[in-house]
């Protein structure tokens, strides 16, 4: 069995969604712990943040992540050369993050007379710039480990880091609940430090992990190779950062933290079912790589056609019960938040959509047709910000816009990609030959019907309030759903095993 067959990567997946289901349940824990004691305005700071400093980090990797993953199996001959490229490579781009943060922080402020909202929300600013300058040295190691297919190498920091910050986050909320002697402004800040010393104990892990990897003084033609390849990945990169950061970065200019709060907490929690498919990508771009590499183009399709379906099948449930009782869900954690049910019931459906097509992405990027990306990120990213420009605020340069607030980030979001899904799903298929799996609009139905149930069981016979109350209703929509399925024959005991081998691989299976 290679590194790459199916069983084996299955496994490696599953292990992956565990740790990212482990880090949502803390995160979410954590949110309840900020919304319920400190308030939306601390979490705001947080969101407003890394939102600002996020739309900066397209300097602190410029795709060289990507090419490193593409280029190190490729080259396995000559891996310590890859290395000492990708070393070189990524110290100048995180350098460069580090100067072209600060100086953008005193231009802004000293020549265009752009002030923070607060000096609060100026100090996490400048704590997050250490932030993704320590997330972007340890991508180095990070990386190769998911080129080479170490799968528990790669994560064990990064669950390390998650329950660092997240317990001291608990821990401070906690604290001050019990002596609010700062403003909760300053929270905001504290939290930062959080995220700080957790990205700290992530590079720390990493570089005892990765401490025997060997780095030599690249060949002229691998640090060619990696320039090369890494241009159109770093301008997709670039155009999936502006997306990523730009809803959070209007609202706070538009609006303020206490909004930002809101969005941002309504944001992670509509995006829980992105985990899973980046679960999944974390060890099927590398395997997608290796067999186009290897001109294997069955297998090549085939992983990708698997992964696809099964996304679809486990991420459409979340979603479909998330719209159907989205205002009941954010009332776990605070009842603010339920004015935040639109666009969280929006984000819903962009997580689909992103679930189902990501795979995609990386399919072209491993067929080394990064530029086919491009294309379609360039349309989409357009699309994100005249979007989010027009939705957010109530008017620019005296013009009456919408003033949609977080329902105007999410539907630009929402609606920007929706045109990059059409346009990415003809490329594919132009280039690749790929078609279109019918069989997903099956679950699409299954979860439909199912949500509707849901729906008028919670609206005419019992409403579902308690978290307890909440879990039980997630099951009858499971049992609804499955059967569903199982009727339509898109459900089988098959795929029942697929998914138990893959937990009972979790910790019993064979380590490569």
């Amino acid at each position: 069995m290679t590194e790459f067959e199916p069983r084996d990567l299955t496994r490696k997946s599953f292990f992956v969604i565990s740790y990212n289901a482990f880090g949502s349940i803390l995160g979410y824990v954590t949110l309840f712990f900020v919304y319920r004691f400190v308030g939306q305005t601390a979490w705001g700071i947080v969101g407003s943040a890394t939102a600002l400093v996020g739309i900066l980090t397209i300097l602190a990797d410029l795709g060289l992540s990507n090419t490193h993953i593409k280029k190190l199996p490729e080259h396995r001959e000559r891996f310590s050369e890859c290395m000492g490229a990708y070393l070189i490579l990524k110290f100048i781009v995180a350098g460069l993050f580090l100067v072209v943060s600060f100086l953008s922080i005193f231009v802004f402020n000293n020549f265009f007379g752009i002030k923070f909202e607060s000096e609060y929300l100026k100090e996490a600013v400048i704590l997050i710039i250490f932030y993704y300058f320590l997330g972007s040295i340890s991508a180095i190691f990070k990386t190769t480990f998911r080129a080479q297919m170490k799968t528990y190498h790669a994560i064990l920091p990064d669950f390390l880091k998650t329950t660092t910050h997240n317990t001291i986050i608990i821990a401070l909320t906690v604290w001050w609940k019990a002596n609010p002697v700062i403003p909760r402004e300053a929270m905001g800040v504290l939290y930062t430090y959080a995220y700080v010393l957790g990205a700290f104990v992530q590079l720390t892990t990493f570089i005892y992990l990765g401490r025997k990897y060997e780095f030599k003084y690249p060949s002229k033609d691998i640090f060619r190779e990696y320039r090369r390849f890494t241009i159109p990945v770093m301008l997709l990169g670039m155009i999936n950062t502006i997306q990523l950061y730009t809803d959070r970065a209007m609202l706070q200019f538009f609006w303020n933290s206490y909004e930002v709060g809101g969005y941002f907490g309504v944001q992670k929690i509509a995006q829980a079912v992105m985990y899973l498919a980046s679960s999944v990508v974390f060890v099927l771009y590398p395997a997608q790589s290796y067999h186009f590499s290897k001109d294997d183009k069955e297998r090549f399709k085939e992983v990708t056609f698997k992964a696809e379906r099964y996304l679809s099948l486990i991420s459409f449930a979340i979603v479909s019960f998330g719209i159907a009782l989205a205002p009941e869900i954010l009332n776990i954690w605070n009842k603010s938040l339920i004015n935040y049910s639109t666009p969280m019931r929006i984000l819903l459906i962009y997580s689909y959509l992103w679930c189902i097509n990501v795979i995609y992405s990386t399919k072209m990027v491993s067929a080394g047709k990064p530029y086919e990306n491009l294309k379609v990120g360039m349309v989409q990213a357009f699309l994100n910000v005249f979007l989010n420009a027009i939705l957010i605020p109530t008017s620019i340069f005296s013009i009456t816009l919408f003033g949609l607030k977080s329902t105007g980030a999410a539907l630009a979001t929402f609606l920007s990609y929706l045109v990059g899904f059409i346009f990415l799903r003809y490329k594919v298929k132009k280039v690749l030959g790929t078609e279109f799996n019918p069989r997903i609009l099956l679950h699409i139905l299954a979860g439909g019907i199912s949500a509707l149930i849901i729906y008028a069981i919670n609206d005419n016979l019992y409403h579902f309030v308690r978290i307890y109350e909440i879990a039980f209703a997630f099951g009858i929509f499971l049992v609804i759903y499955a059967g569903i399925l199982y009727i339509l024959k898109e459900l089988t005991k098959d795929d029942l095993n697929v998914f138990l081998r893959g937990i009972l691989r979790i910790g019993g299976g064979k380590k490569r």
